[in-house]
């Protein structure tokens, strides 16, 4: 007789101005002077300091003291190890801060994670801890649950004094057997899945997926998470994660749209020199639709069912905007030499180029002709002004929602020095973002990190923002690709010129091209 597994019906739960005023008062002692309004079916309550968002039924939640948090200006006395973890509890309990579990579904141990910062100025870096982050996963019938949803985290910072909280969960109401998948068909639909890759390994492991909040997901169910690694030309890289539904009940992978094969002559427009005026965020209005965006993604190619729809989430945000679309070229079309050779007509003609599929933290896949890679040692040695290749004509911004490339040594051991590795980037490029560790493959952080800059926050924050929802804070993997999950970001600045705080076009502050940076910088938080 086959194995049974449990898939749980979900009921969201609507919110109310009550619940997050009472909230907001147990967290951050807020208790006059904010305002009230509602957005996506969330209750969100504001003021000069804190901003604090609550959804189903007060059970998803973002609450964050913004002078504070991800703050690289601070330099705080930081609780650390069982100091912090004490603190923590009792805040949680005393507060009344997470959800009460009943049935199969428990707290599991609290880990530790943080926010991070280093600079380099000089060649001489300097680090700093920024705050502690105790996370309170949930399990399911004692498996970890995956996917953003199903854990709580509270950030300490100054003297243990609470700068964030945010989390989310869905209280299952009924339940119904499943019939577990033979685990043989489950491990010949993964292999099916990357057949185009040389797999050098595979392991894989049984978890229950949680949604983000955002996603509504109707059902919690079970799932096996494949970790594996593949051989491209003289290196092993890990591929990010990718999930399976464990039984016979569960979404089926979304298919790709095939794209016409790309002619390699083609090119997006004519380019010509930018007008200088445009670059400054108050002369913008003067433009009709003067910004530009691109993707590029490596979806079945490598793996991935979940690639093609995330670069369609990040570009059909900023087309809505009146954004110019120049390019989204995937899978085979995806060149590596839009990044390098050509990346003056591509790559370096737009203003944010979001890419999603594979990477480590010395590069990421890309599509031939060329080597079918874009290494760090490709970008050049350091910031060039002018350079050829990032920000020297165009580009501002940089995603690479992959398994990296901004691991580091502070992070974990084998890291390396990301200052020194990603630094011949920067040839007026402003931030490069992206992770420090393996990542699970996702539909979402294109559309919901462009949805929370064309909100008016800056894009390190919506970055920030978007992965702590969508990735889970540890992936089990060994340095330097684990076992922590961190997101981060990379700029460069000099003095009066610090990208730090950029906003999307109009939609806040941008700062000048960083030509000649006098120093690099980099922050990470845990997801």
């Amino acid at each position: 007789m086959a194995d049974l597994l449990p898939i749980y019906r979900l009921v969201n739960a609507e919110s109310d101005y009550s619940q997050s005023i009472e909230f907001s008062h147990r967290l951050f002692g807020i208790r006059n002077d904010f305002n009230l309004s509602k957005a996506d079916n969330r209750v969100v309550l504001k003021n000069d300091l804190f901003n604090v968002e609550i959804g189903n039924g007060s059970q998803d939640i973002w609450a964050a003291d913004t002078s504070q948090l991800w703050n690289p200006s601070l330099r705080p006395q930081i609780l650390k190890g069982r100091e912090a973890l004490a603190e923590a509890r009792k805040i949680v309990e005393v507060k009344k801060l997470l959800p009460q579990l009943n049935g199969p579904f428990k707290y599991g141990e609290p880990h530790l994670g943080g926010t991070f910062f280093a600079q380099s100025e000089n060649k001489k870096r300097t680090d700093h801890q920024l705050d502690t982050q105790v996370i309170f996963p949930i399990l399911a019938h004692g498996y970890p649950i995956v996917g953003g949803g199903g854990d709580f985290t509270l950030t300490l910072g100054d003297k243990g004094k609470i700068t964030g909280f945010s989390g989310s969960w869905t209280q299952p109401k009924e339940s119904f057997n499943a019939e577990v998948m033979d685990k043989k068909l489950v491990d010949r639909q993964f292999m099916d899945l990357t057949k185009s890759l040389n797999l050098s390994s595979f392991e894989s492991y049984l978890a229950y997926y949680a949604g983000p909040a955002f996603s509504n997901q109707p059902y919690l169910y079970p799932v096996y998470v494949y970790r594996a690694t593949a051989k491209l030309a003289d290196r092993v890289i890990p591929l990010r994660n990718i999930i399976i539904p464990a039984t016979t009940f569960g979404p089926r992978a979304p298919r790709d749209i095939p794209q016409k094969k790309r002619n390699p002559r083609t090119a997006p427009r004519q380019i010509e020199e930018k007008d200088k005026l445009r670059r400054s965020y108050n002369s913008a209005a003067l433009f009709s639709n003067p910004f530009e965006a691109g993707s590029s993604w490596i979806g079945l190619s490598g793996g991935l069912s979940g690639s093609q729809s995330n670069a369609k989430g990040f570009i059909d945000e900023w087309r809505a905007a009146g954004w110019n679309i120049n390019f989204n070229w995937g899978d085979a079309n995806a060149f590596e030499s839009d990044w390098r050779r050509n990346d003056d007509t591509w790559v370096d003609a737009v203003d944010f180029v979001f890419y999603t599929g594979h990477a480590d933290m010395n590069g990421w896949i890309l599509a031939t002709p060329d080597d079918g890679s874009l290494s760090y040692t490709e970008v050049g040695n350091s910031p060039q002004s002018p350079g050829d290749l990032w920000g020297q004509n165009d580009l501002e911004w940089a995603i690479i929602a992959a398994c990296g490339p901004l691991q580091d040594s502070l992070l974990a051991a084998g890291g390396g020095n990301v200052l020194d590795r990603w630094d011949g980037a920067f040839d007026g490029m402003h931030i490069l973002m992206g992770y420090g560790g393996i990542t699970f493959d996702n539909t979402d952080e294109g559309k919901r990190v462009s949805q929370y800059a064309k909100q008016g926050n800056t894009l390190i924050n919506s970055w920030f923002r978007a992965a702590k929802e969508i990735q889970p804070s540890t992936n089990g993997a060994t340095a330097p690709n684990g076992p922590d999950i961190y997101v981060g970001a990379m700029w460069a600045g000099r003095a009066g010129i610090d990208p730090v705080n950029d906003h999307a076009w109009g939609y806040g502050s941008v700062s000048e091209d960083p030509t000649n940076p006098t120093f690099l910088a980099a922050m990470w938080t845990i997801c």
